[in-house]
């Protein structure tokens, strides 16, 4: 048997360990960078407004009634109809209470019939100065009914006491009515319109008059001014009345229309919270939120918990836990993980 040398053994394996180790172990790769959008915290402040549901109406709202019971002769409007001051609206029918005024006009002719009979009686010596006196005052009384009447027959029409519109009509022509029955209310636009709100006592504690209210309506935004809070709660409710003017209401905005109001607080307060896009959020529980954070090499994130102050809209309002102008992953933050590397993609790739 042939046996090699111990030395050339050595030198075999010797070579083998000298020979690169490429064919059995490859580097780990490196991790490509995840692509991101990112947002900034915002301050936000129209978070602290003090949200509202309002009825609009107008300012003076008049109902509209015959001083005289009778029957109703007709409407010249109906509900929507606009009207200017003065206009001749409804009437009663003036049968009977002409029949009165032809009555209490015979009744002020007797009266001074009888009194310029006695005046020469009296002046003769025929009869006593208190028939006279009394026939005096027997004129003086019917003169008065026949005023009475003549000041009610003025009121069995109804004219418009302001330009506006008709909100509502009960009555119907032909419907016999009492004196005081409301057959007309007229939205006095002269008055301007207002929205009015309840609000509970920690929200009116907030606002004063004075601030800037501002509507959400579909076919826009449109401003007001807080003009009047109320100093007592309701009855029963514990709300407060506030009553927001609206200087430029379109004629579109009806009365009785249901709107949602934003007031603006007072001045101080406590500081507003930070806004970022709700996409933000990656785990969430009760008022915690779990957001990853751009580090400030802007090359990787971290995981962060948050206290959140609530949802408006699309952001997501953070109370605590961010600070202004810190970044988050807005969007491609479910396929991170604590320290992975970024790549932020330009706005709106």
């Amino acid at each position: 048997m042939l046996r090699a040398p111990l030395s050339m053994l050595l030198l075999v394996t010797l070579a083998g360990c000298g020979k690169p180790a490429t064919d059995t172990a490859q580097a780990a790769p490196t991790a490509a960078p995840v692509p991101v959008s990112v947002s900034a915290a915002r301050p936000a402040p129209e978070a602290r407004m003090v949200k509202a549901t309002g009825t609009v109406a107008f300012k003076r709202e008049i109902p509209l009634s015959f001083k005289v019971a009778g029957k109703v002769e007709g409407f010249q409007v109906d509900i929507a109809d606009p009207v200017t001051r003065g206009q001749r609206l409804a009437r009663i029918q003036g049968t009977e209470v002409d029949a009165q005024l032809r009555a209490a006009d015979a009744r002020v002719t007797k009266a001074r019939q009888d009194l310029d009979r006695l005046l020469p009686l009296v002046a003769n010596g025929y009869v006593e100065k208190a028939r006279v006196d009394a026939a005096r005052s027997a004129l003086d009384t019917a003169q008065a009914d026949r005023d009475a009447i003549a000041f009610n027959r003025g009121l069995s029409e109804i004219a418009a006491p302001a330009d506006g519109v008709v909100l509502a009509r009960p009555l119907e022509p032909g419907q016999i009515v009492q004196s005081g029955t409301t057959a007309l209310i007229i939205g006095d636009r002269e008055s301007g319109v207002i929205v009015r709100a309840g609000l509970s006592d920690r929200d009116v504690a907030r606002i004063a008059t004075g601030n800037i209210a501002e509507l959400d309506l579909p076919e826009g935004k449109l401003e007001g001014k807080v003009t009047r809070i109320a100093a007592k709660s309701a009855t029963g409710t514990g709300v407060f009345d506030v009553e927001v003017t609206l200087p430029d209401a379109p004629t579109y905005l009806s009365s009785g229309r249901i709107v949602t109001l934003h007031i603006a607080p007072r001045p101080g307060g406590e500081k507003p919270p930070l806004a970022v896009p709700a996409s933000s959020i990656i785990e969430g529980f009760g008022d915690l939120a779990t957001l990853y954070v751009v580090k400030p090499d802007g090359k990787s994130v971290e995981r962060r918990q948050v206290k959140v102050a609530g949802l408006r809209g699309p952001d997501l309002l953070v109370a605590s836990g961010l600070n202004e102008g810190e970044r988050v992953v807005s969007a491609g933050g479910a396929y991170l993980r604590p320290d992975s590397a970024i790549s932020v993609a330009r706005p709106g790739a």
